[in-house]
């Protein structure tokens, strides 16, 4: 870019304000060197046009004050006099002279200055409004045209002393007082879940007690515990199940949807119903689970589960009970199997004493029973499990298998 051109910019910047001059300073920045050439011409062409308008309006030396000539005394040189106005008299006092004020007549040069400074103070704006004209997002300042019918409108718009004015009525915010105050309002209570329904021949368990222990949990906690009493080998505490091979569900998930549905069933026959855990984000071991039911003292231990076999083929219901304990026979193990697995339309593999269960072992002393609704890793018994009205009919079954101890 020539110097020259160069030169004409720094004082086109020079006699902006600050904010502005840094508000084309960085519009320059983001120019190439062939656009910011283009851009600063523009500038320079239109701010030698704009400075030349100026010039030409700019008040002539003699308009800058009115004199009132006043008649020479004598022997006074001819100087220039300015005639004060009279200040407004209050009523019931005298109105004084005027006072009349004699100057000394002076140069010229300084009114020449303030006018050429006003013309650049004129120029600085009007550039700017141009610059920011062609700067994109930049919001360009109003012409001297345009500010001048701005306040001939607004002056117009004035309302005279005379007139009443009505100002328009602004609606008022709502103050704290009058929002509704949220803890005078009742709570509303949430809906409760609706019952499962009761078959017709659903049984009278009144008197039943039933412990009911949802298989699982979300997270495994695999810190050892014995797996039965007066022995040093441990197992994990408690894990989190299998899961579904075309489902996907997971056996802790189901097994406490079956325990939710199973309580609720068992307690419309009349049943007192405990559960060992009701949400899936707990950490309760197996061994803990099965004091929960002994401490109850209940008619029935059951526990909830949906293994995985070893192969793929392996499916229908299974019954686990303690190899010890005098209440636990493999003929109610065998009457349970057979119910659920009629229920829920699938085949019953048997049912079979064992000490491989933590949870069962340390509830020995009650009637206790294992419960293996399917297998999750049997593409039908998962799709089985999946349906709730397959679970419905098992739990059902169950509440046909509590009224086996009904007293009387």
């Amino acid at each position: 870019m020539p110097d020259d051109n160069n030169s004409k910019l720094e004082q086109i910047l020079s006699e902006l304000p600050r904010v502005k001059r840094e508000i084309l300073e960085n519009h320059l920045k983001t120019l190439t060197e062939e656009e910011r050439e283009s851009f600063v011409k523009e500038v320079i062409a239109e701010y030698e046009s704009i400075k030349k308008i100026a010039q030409e309006k700019a008040p002539a030396p003699s308009q800058t004050s009115k004199e009132t000539p006043v008649a020479p005394k004598s022997n006074t040189p001819d100087f220039p006099v300015v005639t004060r106005q009279p200040e407004a008299v209050k009523p019931g006092t005298v109105s004084a002279a005027p006072i009349h004020t004699v100057k000394k007549k002076k140069s010229k040069a300084p009114v020449v200055i303030i006018s050429s400074l006003l013309s650049l103070g004129l120029v600085g704006g009007l550039v700017f409004a141009f610059v920011t004209g062609k700067i994109p997002g930049t919001k360009p300042a109003p012409t001297m045209s345009e500010t001048t019918a701005t306040v001939s409108q607004t002056e117009s718009e004035q309302p005279s002393s005379s007139e009443t004015t009505t100002q328009p009525t602004v609606a008022p915010l709502p103050t704290r007082a009058e929002e509704p105050d949220e803890t005078t309002s009742e709570p509303t209570e949430a809906p409760k879940p609706t019952s499962v329904p009761l078959k017709s021949n659903a049984p009278n368990l009144k008197g039943i007690k039933v412990v009911i222990d949802p298989g699982h949990q979300a997270k495994t906690d695999y810190k050892k515990e014995p797996f039965k009493k007066g022995t040093k080998t441990g197992k994990p505490r408690c894990t989190s199940g299998t899961t579904g091979v075309v489902t996907n569900q997971k056996e802790y998930e189901l097994t406490l949807d079956t325990a939710l549905m199973l309580k609720d069933y068992l307690e419309q026959c009349g049943a007192t119903v405990i559960l060992t855990r009701s949400e899936n984000d707990v950490n309760i071991s197996n061994k803990e689970r099965a004091n929960i039911a002994v401490k109850a003292k209940p008619t029935l231990f059951l526990r909830l589960h949906a293994d995985a076999g070893y192969n793929s083929k392996v499916k229908g219901v299974r019954v686990y009970y303690p190899n010890a304990g005098k209440l636990n026979k493999k003929t109610y193990a065998n009457k349970l199997g057979r119910l659920v697995a009629k229920a829920g339309k699938t085949n019953f593999r048997g049912s079979k004493a064992t000490n491989k269960y933590t949870g069962l072992n340390y509830a020995k002393s009650i009637r206790s029973y294992q419960i293996v609704l399917g297998y999750l890793s049997h593409k039908d018994d998962d799709q089985r499990l999946a349906d709730p009205n397959n679970r419905y009919e098992m739990c059902a079954a169950i509440a046909t298998f509590c009224a086996t101890f009904k007293k009387g």
